[in-house]
């Protein structure tokens, strides 16, 4: 019988029950091997009494911490795949993925139980005692789901649509972690979104080797300082990191990776300079890794060593375990050694399709024209073979894009956004370089609409996209047409606003003018007035991070990441950091910073 990840994870507690297996030290919990597989034992006998079917679907969207990592687990044990979600997305988001996955019940909390109005709920705080009563073994399972993870990715309709990533393809790409391998004694962070594949490392990773799950806060992501002391303090060896959240620390804090003894990335193109100020801080291996979601996290990896001044890229490196890389033309057919062609995936790796998909399916997973019989996944991304069979990563034909580790389908935005009834036509692109790439949306109003558009549709916006989707807004009169009539994207750019001077801001409390000069410097742009927005001036989630940073080492205060997305007015966002502060004293605190520290 083929392994499950259940399986994989009860062998390893078999061998090292009494091991620490997942601490968050946050919470002050901490469970054993043993404390662990009892826990999923009873999360997985309650779904069982709720009614979970054979081979049935379990939705999980639960705040970062035990509870979620033994839901996973529970899942699996009672013969049921899992929708993994992130809590923070909103709830027209989390209501489809229910309804689009068939889930037969949710596991959550009560303050989310209300996203999932016609699901079966399991609330793992309000029915923590119904809990603690079952058995701790799992419920005997007839047959198990053959799918384990079901991770939702942007889609070219405008629907997110479900890849099935099979118990087989997580068991290959387990046994397919050597050199360098996890081990017993390694303590790996768990801080990426539950929603981004990558948790399937670094979480079943250390728990099928023997090692430990830390669970270490996603806002210290924001943090350089603050982050390299937390991997510190709580001896993290291993992790996993999107390479712009990589480029992000690795800019301010190369320092910060020096305890680790691996530092794995993957999810865009690696930035030389950022990978050699790494590997001079000394982590003991780095690895840049490459791997869409429908072929089980990543499928390459490529060990980085050195970095001389002239390298212009990273490789992605060699196949992991039994994948075979493909490089193609458009016929299908091997392009020679060093030609760019589509880079085509086949093996045990590949997921089993798209859930209720069968013509993205078909067009996707394609035979595999050096295997009869077996199926290839299409990436769309484009690659070269170097010297020895290295793979090097060239970019894509298409318009999806890879943004701050997330896959994005720039239709799936466009889609949403001229779905609104205010909005007669708009367009979606990237706008920028390097880390500072961001989504970019330009519209034009219906003639009947009212007002200033932008904050109803970004509000829109917001309520049905994950809010590193939500773009940039600027409204057109009309959108620039090419002379065959196709919109064109080229003559669109960010609308050319001058910083506005210290004395157009007059009348602002202290804290106002003081985050006004720190928007200005993140953006480029001022904000003219407090009701201007954050997001709408420029700002994204990576600038979110260095906001927060600025506001926690000159005012000593740290509200959580998300209340600075909530929280996106100007004086919204003032108020909000005094209420956080609770002092009374930060206008005065503002007025007695040196002028070096004014911004």
């Amino acid at each position: 019988m083929s392994p499950t990840i259940s399986s994989l994870f009860e062998e390893q507690a078999g061998r090292t029950p009494g091991a620490p297996a997942v601490r968050h030290p946050d919470a002050g919990r901490e469970l054993t091997y043993r404390d662990l597989s009892r826990e999923a034992g009873r999360l997985a006998q309650a779904l069982v009494a709720r009614g979970l079917p054979a081979s049935g679907t379990v939705a999980v969207c639960l705040p970062q911490g035990v509870d979620r990592i033994a839901a996973f687990l529970a899942a699996g044990k009672a013969g049921a795949a899992y929708v993994s979600m992130d809590p923070a997305q909103p709830k027209a988001r989390h209501q489809f993925m229910a309804e689009d996955s068939r889930a037969d019940i949710v596991i959550t909390v009560k303050e989310l139980a209300e996203h999932f109005p016609g699901t079966p709920a399991l609330l793992v705080d309000a029915d923590r005692a119904e809990i603690a009563a079952m058995p701790p073994v799992p419920p005997p399972v007839q047959r198990a789901n053959e799918v384990a993870i079901i991770y939702y990715t942007s889609g070219t309709t405008g629907t997110p649509k479900g890849v099935l990533v099979s118990h087989d393809s997580v068991a290959h790409f387990l046994r397919s972690l050597r050199d360098p391998a996890l081990s017993p004694s390694d303590r790996m962070a768990q801080v990426n979104n539950p929603a981004f594949d990558a948790s399937t490392f670094e979480i079943y990773g250390p728990l099928t080797s023997g090692g430990c799950l830390v669970i270490v806060s996603r806002d210290l992501l924001t943090d350089p300082a603050e982050f390299g002391e937390a991997i510190r303090r709580h001896g993290i060896t291993a992790l996993f990191l999107a390479t712009s959240v990589f480029h992000e620390i690795a800019a301010a804090n190369p320092a910060a990776f020096a305890p680790l003894r691996l530092l794995v990335t993957g999810g865009e193109a690696l930035d030389p300079r950022r990978a050699r100020d790494v590997l001079a801080a000394g982590p003991g291996h780095l690895l840049n890794a490459y791997g869409p979601t429908e072929t089980t996290t990543f499928v390459t990896w490529h060990e980085i060593t050195a970095v001389t001044g002239g390298t212009r890229s990273i490789p992605i490196g060699l196949p992991l375990g039994e994948a075979r890389i493909h490089v193609l033309d458009r016929d299908l057919r091997p392009v020679p050694d060093g030609e760019p062609g589509e880079l085509c995936i086949a093996g045990p790796c590949v997921a089993r399709g798209y859930l209720n998909r069968p013509e993205l399916t078909e067009a996707a997973f394609v035979p595999d024209p050096a295997v009869p019989g077996e199926l290839m996944y299409r990436t769309g991304d484009l690659a070269r073979r170097g010297p020895g069979g290295v793979l090097e990563f060239v970019g894509r034909h298409d318009r999806q894009v890879k943004l701050r580790g997330y896959r994005i389908e720039l239709d799936e935005i466009e889609a949403r956004v001229t779905a609104h009834p205010d909005v007669a036509g708009g367009v979606v692109l990237v706008e920028g370089e390097g880390d500072g790439r961001r989504l970019a949306a330009y519209v034009v109003p219906a003639r009947d609409a009212a007002g200033d558009l932008v904050p109803r549709l970004r509000a829109y916006l917001s309520e049905w996209l994950p809010l590193w989707m939500v773009p940039a807004l600027t409204v057109l009169d009309r959108l620039p047409l090419t002379s065959s009539g196709k919109i064109d994207r080229a003559a669109l750019s960010v609308p050319a606003e001058e910083p506005r001077a210290e004395a157009g801001l007059t009348g602002l409390a202290p804290l106002e003018s003081w985050l006004a000069g720190v928007w200005t410097d993140l953006t480029g742009i001022a904000p003219k007035g407090p009701d201007d927005d954050f997001f709408v001036i420029g700002g994204h989630s990576v600038l979110v991070g260095r906001l927060r940073a600025r506001v926690r080492s000159v005012l000593g205060t740290q509200p959580p990441l998300r209340d600075y997305f909530t929280h996106s007015r100007l004086s919204d966002q003032a108020a909000m950091l005094r209420r956080h502060d609770g002092s009374g004293n930060l206008d005065a605190l503002v007025r007695a910073l040196p002028d070096r520290q004014a911004r």
